[in-house]
């Protein structure tokens, strides 16, 4: 490109030619072909050579034209099509449009012009200018310091939030390795609902909340006797949003209410509820946001947008963000009982529609928040040398039990794609156990393990967890059709006779050959998918999850109530994570190590 068209760029115009064309070997149609000049400004994204907005922030632009009489524009953004028409008021006017830049980065616009005889100039590009990726959280507190009486808030260096008393710090659902017992997921507060004590409190508030904003966090709710606030932030009669439990309801609710004035909890409030019941004892996700253009509060559980109201009254409070209660009727109300983690707060609506032109594996920032933080909740490496106890290597201590005789499960098999030790069962009596289940498998989960298979055709099962009739889950090999596949499978209801989901390998499963088996389930997506060597290698819709609260096994299961698919041959590093795994997890889990936390 020649330096005078990058100069015309460079000054926010849209140029017109004569000019060489986009390789520099000659001559292409122009606007002159129209007798126009055709311009094009923006304030909203200038083509300064700096970064504006946002992807899906709308901006306006104004097309003009200097000389001729130009009847349409036609332009199209990332892409030399030109199609959509802007007609102005009269020939060779000025048109403004609103366009929606969905992707960072450099953004181009093409156009054409044509006059009142027809004559069209050439599409070609004619507007560059950069779009600044999302923003990041304006606060963000992951609670990973496991003790003390402040939390540090990530995004902005040198900003706590007080612990006060009565908070306990707890095992958390997300976060990295700083508390003084390490442990890949973290730590998280945890305060006593009834009892009123314990709180988190910043030094003041964080959002504008005439303004649009988002506020997320995990939470685990102890005890459903009342109405619950997990983040808020004061005002002085009321907090104006509440992400917590609705009593009335029994449901999560992200609620606004119409003023800080003194006033009963009523229908004047906004209420987005969950359209399921909360859940005590299980880490859930919630993420409210507030759309001031539309009025819109929006409340997402699990990565699910689950409920929608229109506010009407918003207005801000200068008061500080709280985690653990609320403020009504101008006291400190709604104690939180149970766990709070990976509080995050934003200036704008986090998205939860792909643009257009994502790959095909990308998922929505919502879906990321709720899905990708895996968790390591146990790590059963099988490289003992004697003994009937296998020592849990997360930080859960959910130990294994072996059923069998260690004089043969040990030291008789060795992993030579990672240079670990294995465990040889006998396919017929051996298997190992846990007390009690490692994960939630109604919720996301990841799963994945080492196999040798000795034996074809019988069914075996290397890894599951129990529930009343059948496993949740079971990863191993299946005969389908006469031929033994490696296969991920979960009943669609913990009853006798229940069908199966079942995701089977597009090979055969090779037996004395070390191979590695993965499996994820996506709860917000419903979808259910099986790695072999950590490649994908299928998928299955799964609609009916259900929680087994039984103990992990590992090579065998449970089906029509019974012990089944004992596994002959050699087994290593089992896995199990809250959460799904992305590709590179995947991975890391195939080398033996634990998957980190990811977005």
């Amino acid at each position: 490109m020649s330096a005078s068209v990058l100069a015309g760029v460079a000054a926010g115009l849209l140029w017109a030619v004569p000019a060489a064309a986009d390789d520099g070997t000659g001559p292409e149609a122009s606007a002159q072909s129209t007798g126009a000049t055709l311009e094009v400004h923006s304030s909203d994204y200038p083509d300064d050579e700096r970064f504006h907005g946002a992807p899906d922030q709308p901006g306006e632009f104004t097309f003009s034209s200097v000389g001729g009489d130009t009847k349409t524009y036609y332009y199209s953004l990332n892409s030399d099509t030109c199609t959509v028409p802007l007609v102005p008021d009269t020939p060779g006017g000025s048109v403004t449009v609103t366009l929606t830049p969905y992707k960072d980065g450099p953004n181009m616009i093409y156009a054409r012009t044509v006059n009142t005889e027809g004559r069209s100039s050439a599409c070609t590009r004619v507007y560059t200018f950069l779009v600044a990726p999302f923003r990041d959280p304006v606060a963000h507190f992951p609670f990973d310091e496991g003790s003390g009486t402040t939390a540090a808030d990530v995004e902005r260096p040198g900003e706590t939030a007080t612990v006060s008393a009565g908070v306990d710090w707890i095992r958390g659902r997300v976060g990295a390795v700083q508390n003084h017992q390490p442990r890949l997921e973290g730590t998280a507060v945890r305060t006593h609902g009834a009892s009123g004590t314990g709180e988190i409190t910043t030094g003041g508030p964080i959002v504008d909340t005439t303004e649009t904003f988002t506020v997320a966090a995990w939470v685990k709710l102890d005890s459903k006797d009342a109405n619950h606030t997990a983040v808020a932030q004061d005002g002085t009669e009321q907090s104006p949003f509440h992400l917590g439990y609705q009593h009335s309801e029994d449901a999560w609710v992200f609620k606004l209410p119409p003023a800080d004035a003194h006033l009963p909890e009523t229908p004047a409030w906004t209420y987005a509820l969950s359209t399921e019941p909360a859940r005590t004892g299980v880490w859930t996700h919630l993420i409210g946001t507030f759309d001031a253009a539309t009025g819109e509060a929006a409340l997402y559980v699990n990565g699910e947008k689950q409920g929608t109201a229109v506010h009407e009254d918003a207005w801000t409070a200068s008061g500080p963000v709280t985690m653990g209660r609320g403020r009504y009727q101008g006291t400190e109300d709604y104690h939180w009982p149970g766990g709070i983690d990976d509080v995050r707060f934003y200036d704008r609506l986090v998205k939860d529609t792909l643009m257009p032109g994502s790959r095909p594996d990308e998922q929505t920032e919502v879906w990321r928040l709720a899905n990708r933080f895996v968790a390591l909740e146990g790590h059963w490496r099988l490289d003992d040398y004697e003994g009937t106890t296998v020592t849990d290597a997360s930080d859960h201590a959910l130990d294994a039990t072996l059923t069998g005789d260690p004089a043969t499960v040990w030291n008789t098999a060795f992993n030579d794609w990672i240079y670990v030790p294995a465990a040889r069962l006998n396919g017929v009596d051996e298997y190992f156990a846990t007390t009690g289940p490692a994960i939630r498998t109604d919720a996301s989960f990841s799963v994945a393990i080492w196999v040798r298979l000795e034996e074809a055709g019988t069914d075996p099962v290397a890894l599951s967890q129990d529930g009343e009739q059948h496993s949740g889950f079971t990863l191993g090999a299946r005969n389908i059709d006469g031929v033994d596949r490696w296969v991920v499978r979960m009943p669609q209801a913990d009853t006798a006779g229940s069908p199966w989901t079942q995701v089977a390998s597009t090979s055969p499963a090779e037996l004395d050959e070390w191979t590695h088996l993965a499996a994820t389930f996506d709860a917000t997506t419903d979808t259910l998918t099986l790695y072999v060597d950590s490649f994908e290698d299928g998928t299955a819709t799964h609609t009916t999850p259900w929680h087994a609260d039984g103990p992990v096994r590992i090579g065998a299961a449970e089906s029509e109530g019974a012990l089944t698919g004992l596994w002959p041959g050699d087994l290593a590093e089992a896995q199990v994570y809250q959460g799904v795994l992305d590709d590179y997890g995947v991975v890391t889990a195939k080398y033996g190590m634990a998957a980190v936390p990811s977005e």
